[in-house]
């Protein structure tokens, strides 16, 4: 018999993996390295890697969350789900680059929806042209 699964667990398990899968899409390869020293994944596109902190919440408020002292993206992801069912298609997911967090001091930035996953943000976030 397996460790109960907590709620907690469950909803940050699935948050990080959201974020490999909305990542892989736009050719950025992600994985949680091999002890958890502070960073929930290690991302590479080309020759960059960044370090990424993920936090994810099923509700509709994102409360203060410490974070650890190094990594380069906060990865916010807001999970959508029914009584019964996740809707992966409709959760979101936010990549906070380090700078805009320490603009305000460690907190999630009132803008933080300008940093919707997209394309041209990835790009950005991991220095490439598209």
């Amino acid at each position: 018999m397996g460790n109960p699964i907590t709620d907690n667990l469950k909803i940050g398990t699935l948050g990080e993996l959201l974020v490999q899968l909305r990542l892989l899409e736009h050719d950025v390869q992600a994985a949680p390295p091999i002890k958890d020293s502070g960073n929930d994944l290690i991302a590479v596109f080309g020759e960059t890697f960044r370090g990424i902190q993920v936090k994810t919440t099923a509700g509709r408020r994102v409360a203060g969350r410490r974070l650890p002292r190094h990594y380069h993206i906060l990865a916010l992801v807001h999970l959508v789900a029914t009584d019964t069912d996740l809707l992966l298609d409709q959760s979101r997911v936010f990549l906070i680059p380090r700078a805009a967090i320490d603009r305000t001091k460690g907190r999630i930035p009132p803008d933080f929806e300008l940093y919707e996953l997209n394309a041209q943000h990835v790009a950005a976030l991991f220095g490439q042209g598209l």
